[in-house]
């Protein structure tokens, strides 16, 4: 099904063993209750997309449905300039209360592949919550990946991003932003590097810290507990993707730190 309007609303079908179910070029779509499956009998089998938003602002919702043995691709192949200019970068999709499930593929399949086809794209508005992601006889290394072929994100410039409440099975490295980390501290030290970055969607930065809470004393190298708080430095190491908890003498405890991919406004 190959759509280049805008407002489709793709309801309640059972598609199987198509190349692809949907190439979407237009925005506005609803996406709810179809079911819509590939897959064969090859282990480490390769896998198609079954969803592909062609738009880079799509404006766009996927609900209820099962998407089985096939991915969501997210590109701007329509646009006859790609490179971002000023329009509306990647953004506007929801993906919620979906079923993804595929089985017999290589650890780096992925659920949601963006495909930038020109330099300086971002993500800015992009909805992934209450979904269930589950691999049957093997692993993948996680859900969602920046396919690089053509060009990369600006990763400085994500905005808006939720990957919350989702259940991995059968995924080694769960995403979620904003992600609360437990950071333990056994020895003293002024400055506490702390690393979420395998959390991070689509490998990027430590953005921002959105809270910080001391769980038990915080306390010096002699156990006497420290009534002080530490500031932040975020987007520090060679990947930009962990942040610096920065105290005032070498302390030692534990923090819950929830850091974010991304600004959220």
């Amino acid at each position: 099904m190959n759509i280049n309007g805008n407002d489709a609303k793709i309801r309640n079908n059972r598609v199987v063993r198509f190349a692809h179910f949907a190439v979407i070029g237009g925005t506005g779509n609803i996406l709810i209750g179809n079911h819509f499956f590939q897959g064969d009998g090859e282990t480490a089998g390769v896998r198609r997309a079954g969803i592909i938003f062609t738009s880079s602002n799509v404006k766009s919702l996927m609900t209820g449905n099962y998407i089985d043995n096939s991915f969501i691709e997210w590109s701007n192949e329509h646009d006859a300039e790609p490179a971002f200019l000023s329009e509306f970068s990647f953004g506007g999709l929801t993906l919620s209360g979906n079923v993804f499930t595929v089985n017999d593929v290589a650890p780096w399949f992925r659920f949601l592949v963006i495909t930038p086809r020109g330099s300086g794209h971002f993500v800015n508005g992009l909805s992934v919550t209450n979904n269930v992601f589950r691999v049957l006889n093997g692993t993948i290394d996680r859900v969602e990946m920046v396919d690089t072929t053509f060009a990369t994100l600006d990763y400085t410039r994500f905005r808006n991003i939720a990957f919350d409440a989702n259940t991995y099975n059968g995924v080694t490295q769960m995403t979620v932003s904003p992600v609360m980390v437990e950071h333990t501290q056994n020895t003293a030290a002024d400055t506490w590097v702390v690393d979420a970055s395998a959390y991070l969607p689509f490998a990027s930065r430590a953005r921002n810290v959105q809270s910080l809470v001391a769980e038990g004393p915080i306390t010096n190298t002699s156990n006497a507990a420290q009534y002080v708080i530490p500031y932040v430095q975020v987007e520090q190491g060679a990947q930009n993707a962990l942040v610096n908890l920065r105290w005032p003498t070498p302390v030692k405890g534990l923090m819950q730190v929830t850091i974010r991919c991304d600004n959220p406004v």
